[in-house]
């Protein structure tokens, strides 16, 4: 038997990680295993006097000893180039085929690439530099075919029982696991987890409350939002009899639904409001429904029997474990769109289509650790949320080994009000966010109270002033690397704002005379990005062509490099007819450095779905993606991006002459007349409100007074 293996104490058996034992040996030769009983006893040849870096084996059957995972672990130096990483798999792979083993794990301790030995692939094809043998191996990718880089972390100290697993191994077997029932010789792609799509229930519940109680739109999707998370925390046994949802549903059939609904408001509800999910700084917390309950949290009885046929076609439904990744993207949008409610919930909120496009534009998947995030008017946190929906950015929010919840990314959303119809915004983003976290909820149901403490920590009420987000000042460590926003598009309003900002003393904090409220929204991300930060910023078309907009686009092109503006259809937006536009910036380091690239412009008429009421998925790759892989292609070499090589005449890179202070950037102009009649681009009739007509009347005024003094200047010379 090796030295190693007796000196470590592993003579009988290895660490145990539930049913497997895991080797972290380095030193214990693949001979010295066999003759241990770790590993089968065969001939390894050339290949015996190799040490691996790891092995997880299952050895419950003496008789059937079985490999399940080899490592190998590199320093961080030898890990750093393709050529070092393509060596490090291929030794694992040369260890995995020999062993048979299910998987291989690399790892310089911070990437990770997890490896199928058993399904070949033509682009991994080398030959084995010990034995000749011509050998493949497939990169293992995740259910949405991303590759798989979740972390392989396993303790040190035994442990059969799963449930008593340390955090970070309780990941790591949850993925060993998933692969083992996922990958074979014909697929390295891991299966989904069968998963529920609750929105024909959230629709039919969400339709009785509309239809019984006359409420807004929005105010109904409230009340469907809280019955959810009462079940959903039920189902997970957050919520535990006699708060849970079967207790109420029993309660309700048993005695009678007036009882059932005040002992719901009595307990459940405020042992969710006050425990598990108590309220942060700001007093918001996850649930606003104000159907069922009033708004001193008192039972509303004449709702009684509404709430008791809500509680019964939840229980029809069934568990509400596992949420199908469709439901958390759509289930704002399905409400919205069946309305033409003007509610801020509405006005406000971008489209799934176009927040994904922008996240997939700001390289989510590759920030670093320290990164802070900011949406500074976040509605109901859609942009935030979204970044969740990728696998890198989803893990942070995993416990660590001290059963704490530390991202390694800050994320900050702020909204402003001051009634409770502004403050259910803020509630429905936290809402939000426990729903694209449920996955994660899940698999640490007892964490609830810790997952409330992240959420108030991401999601902001500023009730204080009526500037909201204007009136933050920060400093340059609490700046920002990222924005991703959707500011209010008013003009009305502007001028009592800008006279708080005088009253609180930041008038030198917004020195770019912006026209409308979207105008001192930009100036304020301008000034809180951090040096080299970028910002995605969806804004009307005045920013860009008004000529009361010049000085802000000055104070633009002084502190930022313009990368690139993507025309959006009119219509875009559920309750507003706005022609609008993806700004795309980054903050100068130095306010003395010259852009010398050019920007990025592309005509979107399709954003993947139909631009009425019922918004209907569109056939096809629509404009809006093509627009944003083009992006991605452009950012990486934009000063010598071939444009008129891709052949796509919806896109074209401009200079940045044309972006003058007091030039117009509306980009759909850059295209002739001839040219959006080629591309099938019918001229858009642009709907003003009664503030936005002024506006142009006010631009035109000034333009007629510059011309009148130049005429004046002519005769004075004449």
């Amino acid at each position: 038997m090796g030295e190693e293996l007796q000196s470590l104490g592993f003579q009988k058996n290895g660490i145990y990680i539930a049913e497997y034992e895991y080797y972290p040996l380095q030193r214990t030769s693949l001979n010295q295993y066999k003759k241990a009983k770790v590993i089968p006893s065969k001939n390894y040849g050339k290949y015996g006097k190799r040490q691996p870096d790891g092995l997880v084996v299952e050895r419950t059957n003496s008789k059937d000893l079985r490999v399940i995972g080899v490592i190998e672990y590199k320093q961080p130096k030898e890990f750093q180039s393709e050529a070092q990483k393509k060596d490090a798999v291929e030794q694992c792979n040369d260890l995995c085929q020999e062993l048979n083993s299910v998987f291989g794990i690399i790892s310089d301790g911070e990437n990770y690439i997890w490896i199928n030995p058993k399904m070949e692939n033509s682009e991994n094809n080398y030959i084995d530099r010990t034995t000749g043998k011509e050998r493949s191996y497939s990169i293992i990718k995740n259910e949405d075919k991303k590759f798989l880089k979740e972390p392989f972390i396993l303790q040190k100290k035994s442990e059969k029982d799963k449930e008593k697993l340390e955090l970070e191994t309780e990941n790591t077997l949850f993925y060993i696991k998933r692969i083992i029932s996922s990958i074979s010789k014909t697929n390295s792609i891991l299966k989904s987890i069968e998963e529920v799509n609750p929105i024909k229930l959230a629709t039919s519940v969400w339709q009785d409350i509309y239809v019984n109680t006359g409420k807004s739109p929005t105010k109904c999707l409230y009340n469907v939002v809280e019955l959810f998370i009462f079940k959903f925390l039920s189902d997970l046994e957050v919520l535990k009899s006699p708060y849970n949802f079967d207790f109420v549903l029993e309660l309700s059939k048993s005695n009678n639904a007036k009882e059932a609904l005040n002992y719901y408001a009595n307990n459940c509800r405020k042992r969710i409001k006050n425990e598990l999910f108590p309220a942060g700084k700001d007093g918001t917390t996850i649930l606003n429904g104000t159907i069922f309950v009033d708004s001193k949290e008192n039972a509303i009885e004449s709702q009684a029997s509404l709430f008791k046929n809500s509680l019964e076609k939840y229980s029809k439904f069934g568990s509400l474990n596992n949420i199908q990744k469709d439901f958390k993207t759509k289930l704002f949008e399905t409400f919205l769109k069946q309305s033409s409610d003007k509610s801020r919930l509405g006005q406000f909120f971008t489209p799934r289509k176009v927040v994904r496009a922008i996240i997939e534009m700001a390289d989510v998947e590759k920030l670093k650790p320290g990164t802070r995030v900011c949406d500074p008017f976040c509605g109901v946190g859609g942009f935030i949320t979204e970044i969740f929906q990728d696998p890198n950015r989803k893990r942070d929010f995993l416990p660590n080994a001290k059963g704490e919840i530390k991202p390694k990314i800050t994320y900050i959303g702020f909204d402003k009000g001051n009634d409770e119809d502004d403050e259910r915004v803020i509630i429905l983003a936290k809402a939000n966010m426990l729903i694209y976290l449920s996955e994660i909820v899940e698999r640490y149901p007892t964490f609830a109270p810790k997952f409330s403490e992240v959420i108030n920590e991401t999601f902001h009420f500023l009730s204080d002033s009526n500037l909201g987000t204007l009136k933050i000042e920060n400093s340059e460590d609490e700046k920002y690397d990222l924005v991703i926003t959707n500011p209010p598009y008013i003009t009305s309003g502007t001028t009592s704002l800008k006279k708080e900002i005088e009253n609180e003393g930041l008038s030198s904090k917004y020195t770019a005379n912006g026209k409308g409220v979207d105008g001192l929204c930009l100036e304020w991300i301008i000034r809180n990005l951090k040096k080299e930060g970028k910002a995605f910023i969806v804004l009307p078309h005045g920013i860009f062509n008004s000529t009361q907009n010049k000085t802000l686009r000055e104070f633009l092109l002084k502190h930022c490099f313009v990368h690139g503006i993507i025309s959006l259809p009119i219509k875009t937006f559920f309750n507003t007819p706005q022609k609008t536009f993806i700004l795309i910036i980054e903050r100068k380091e130095n306010i003395d450095l010259t852009q010398d690239f050019p920007v990025f412009t592309y005509l979107v008429s399709d954003i993947g779905e139909t631009l009425n009421i019922y918004r209907f998925e569109t056939e096809g790759k629509s404009d809006l993606e093509k627009a944003k892989e083009l992006y991605n292609l452009y950012k990486g070499a934009p000063k010598s991006f071939p444009a008129d090589l891709i052949g796509d005449k919806r896109c074209k890179i401009q200079p940045l002459s044309k972006f003058e202070p007091g030039s117009n950037w509306d980009i759909d102009k850059f295209w002739t007349k001839e040219e959006k009649i080629e591309l099938g681009i019918e001229e858009e009739e642009n709907i003003v409100t009664i503030d936005e007509f002024r506006d142009k009347i006010e631009d035109l005024m000034v333009k007629l007074g510059e011309y009148s003094e130049f005429i004046t200047s002519l005769k004075d010379e004449i």
